[in-house]
């Protein structure tokens, strides 16, 4: 059974970029430029990329790298680059990133996994997380690097006409309007109780039909259809692109909605602060309970308050906001 997470190769006929090959793909100019001096200059002149102008004016090509490596990061790095080159048109970019599949038919990448070019940054966040800030836009936070002040923080998603074809093949003869649901998260600080998505499913139900997307780890619920952990990402999107409203955590799902067009209400409690993360199409429902942000990562931390900022979204505050959303009667509660 193939995952939602399964997908490391691109078909755009370059470097495959698997996760393998990425450490190779990141520093090439440990054999590039092996002598001290260039290294020196490179990362003087990288320090801010204040060349982008000239740059642009010859039409040079610089290297973004997608640093943290999670997919939804790969569509973040994405709406940096969409406004790098609204800024800098003519700049050529190389995206380089683990998770080429999901950019691969995006129209302003130029190349994805070749080679590091002289003039490259990252679209890290890590001082935000590590910091706990609770305000700072990680789009905006990636282009301040380069002395961009403007940001449009709007992700894309690319389909191929086949793709959306087969989308629409599963998803014919169910009821509109169509929600999916996506109901866990990696991170436990931003997962749901799951008592609370059985309280909630009989109600989207009275609204229309609703498809669980997301991967093996999602757990059963009953009455909708399932497709958790039977589809590839690019697979999840098509059958996402065919619904009304998608209701989940702040995952990549989010952002594959939010480039599909498909309005969201994202659970995002107090992990995560909204101002850093939350799409304004969308309804992002969030507490801020003392100890929050706390910008958890399972691994590295764990939230010794029984998650009380997703605890604290009820199950009404959700309903409120798909019916908003979808323009639909509220069901009875």
């Amino acid at each position: 059974m193939r995952r939602l997470d399964d997908e490391t190769t691109t078909d755009r006929g370059e470097n495959p970029g698997g996760r393998g090959e990425l450490r190779e793909l990141l520093y090439p100019f440990h054999k590039t430029w092996p002598r001290k001096a260039w290294s020196k200059l490179r990362w003087r002149l990288n320090g801010s990329l204040a060349r982008l102008p000239r740059l642009n004016a010859c039409g040079a090509k610089i290297t973004v790298i997608d640093r943290l490596g999670a997919p939804g990061d790969a569509l973040l790095t994405a709406i940096v680059i969409h406004n790098l080159k609204r800024s800098f048109p003519r700049l050529r970019v190389n995206c380089i990133t683990p998770h080429p599949e999901l950019l691969k038919f995006d129209p302003v990448i130029d190349s994805l996994n070749e080679r590091e070019t002289f003039y490259s940054f990252d679209s890290s966040y890590w001082d935000l997380v590590s910091e706990k800030d609770a305000s700072t836009n990680v789009v905006a936070h990636s282009l301040a690097k380069v002395g961009i002040d403007s940001c449009e923080y709007k992700a894309r998603f690319y389909l191929s006409e086949e793709e959306s074809a087969w989308g629409k093949q599963q998803t014919g003869g169910l009821r509109r309007p169509l929600l999916s649901i996506n109901t866990a998260s990696k991170e436990l600080v931003k997962t749901w109780p799951s008592d609370n998505w059985q309280a909630l499913l009989p109600f989207l139900l009275e609204i229309g039909d609703v498809v669980q997307l997301g991967d093996d780890r999602e757990p059963d619920q009953a009455g909708v259809k399932r497709f958790a952990g039977k589809l590839t990402i690019r697979e999840s999107a098509a059958v996402l692109a065919q619904t009304d409203l998608h209701i989940g955590p702040d995952s990549l799902l989010m952002h594959v909605a939010n480039g599909l067009d498909i309005k969201s209400v994202i659970i995002f409690g107090g992990s995560r602060p909204t101002e850093c993360f939350g799409y304004t199409d969308n309804i992002n429902l969030a507490t801020t309970p003392e100890c929050s942000p706390c910008w958890i990562h399972d691994g590295f931390e764990t939230c010794d308050h029984q998650v009380k900022c997703m605890n604290e979204i009820s199950k009404e505050s959700v309903l409120d906001a798909v019916t908003s959303l979808s323009n639909i009667p509220l069901p009875k509660h």
